[in-house]
């Protein structure tokens, strides 16, 4: 039986909150490395997988 695994995704604001980051900027990563999102009741969520990615990425760019 193939079932997918429904995967919570985050919000521009949880974003926000955990990597202490403005929502412009979030808007403009989701937009640049083409995070996949879906809305449900009128909210966006972002795929956890892109989000981590791209900030594990931005880092090691920094560092």
């Amino acid at each position: 039986m193939n079932r997918d695994i429904a995967v919570t995704g985050l919000t521009a604001h949880d974003i926000a909150t955990l990597w202490r980051i403005p929502k412009g900027t979030i808007y403009r990563y989701a937009h640049t490395y083409r995070w996949r999102r879906y809305t449900d009741t009128g909210r966006t969520y972002y795929h956890p997988d892109d989000v981590t990615t791209t900030f594990d990425t931005l880092s090691l760019e920094e560092g």
